[in-house]
């Protein structure tokens, strides 16, 4: 009787012990628009498995790619209202809520891959991702979309007369918008999830997009020439409902963080590697690409009115202490 008794305890104590892991384990869901053969998506991937594995068990991430949850809006809007967890977007989708956060995009901001790094885990980065807390966003860390690159249907862009009259789609950044404008186009700004279709039927001339989601979206299907024209960089904030990161741990909150910009560096290594093939293998699915592209008349048109119109809105500060860091 007695070693029934006993086992009857070792039975409830473990059923316990066994209820209150289950009561501590936390699901966050964590979405993005990137198909799931993205740099995007295999960099979520990453920073899930660190999750799980260095809260030991406490957090498990679910990754909902492709825009399966919504587009960019809808998702950060979601982790806003507090109805999903954590999401990932280009850096123009968060201008509306934080002005500055706009200057990352202004074309040819970045003199190259290591400044655009330097000035996200810089300073700067920490202070543009500060500024999202008032809207209930906690930014765990930088991704990247990347340096946008050309592709058209009818003719290559190998200089700005090139790009007269294109229907081409872009981001809602005004930036872009204006830069666009100037160079004789008619930008249309359209989620990513809607844009092979309208590129498909016509609707759409051409799109700027980092070539690796040009490649991961299959663009080169429905486009012909691609033009490694870097004119802007798009940082892609990872955020969180903040009210959701400040009801865990202390030590929960930095697994997240820390793991947050593990992946991103992550996933800079995968694009940096990853180029040189995708240019290989776009060629080998038919596309035309200009890897020789002169920047400078595009410069000329594009450079002083959309820093004249950022500053007039958002003051120099920002862009004086990006183009300071070294």
């Amino acid at each position: 009787m007695k070693h029934k008794t006993l086992l009857a305890a070792c039975t409830a104590v473990l059923f316990a012990a066994t209820a209150g892991f289950a009561q501590a384990q936390t699901k966050l869901r964590f979405a993005h628009a990137g198909p799931d053969n993205s740099s995007q998506h295999v960099a979520a991937m990453e920073f899930a498995k660190m999750v799980k594995e260095r809260s030991k068990g406490q957090l498990e991430v679910q990754i909902f790619p492709g825009s399966v949850l919504g587009n960019d809006a809808m998702m950060i809007s979601s982790v806003r209202g507090n109805t999903l967890d954590i999401a990932m977007a280009g850096s123009v989708n968060f201008a509306g809520l934080t002005p500055q956060m706009g200057a990352l995009d202004l074309p040819f901001l970045f003199r190259g891959p290591e400044h655009a790094y330097k000035v996200l885990d810089g300073n700067v980065g920490q202070q543009l991702m500060e500024g999202l807390e008032p809207h209930n966003l906690k930014g765990l860390g930088w991704f990247e979309v990347g340096f946008r690159c050309i592709t058209t249907k009818n003719r290559a862009v190998s200089t700005p007369e090139n790009v007269k009259g294109l229907k081409i789609r872009t981001t809602p950044n005004p930036s872009h918008i204006q830069a666009f404008k100037l160079l004789g186009a008619n930008p249309v700004p359209m989620p990513l999830a809607e844009l092979y279709q309208a590129l498909e039927s016509g609707a759409i001339d051409a799109q700027e997009h980092p070539i690796a989601i040009t490649h991961s979206a299959k663009f080169y299907e429905v486009q012909k020439h691609l033009t490694m024209s870097r004119h802007a960089y798009t940082a892609m904030p990872m955020v969180m409902a903040k009210a959701k990161f400040d009801s865990l741990s202390p030590e929960l909150r930095k697994v997240l963080t820390e793991s947050a910009q593990a992946a991103g560096r992550y996933q800079r290594e995968l694009n940096a590697k990853d180029e040189a093939k995708i240019i290989v293998d776009l060629r080998a699915k038919g596309m035309t690409v200009l890897e020789t592209f002169d920047a400078e008349p595009f410069r000329k048109i594009v450079v002083g009115d959309t820093r004249k119109s950022f500053v007039e809105k958002n003051g120099g500060a920002l862009l004086t202490a990006i183009e300071a860091t070294n």
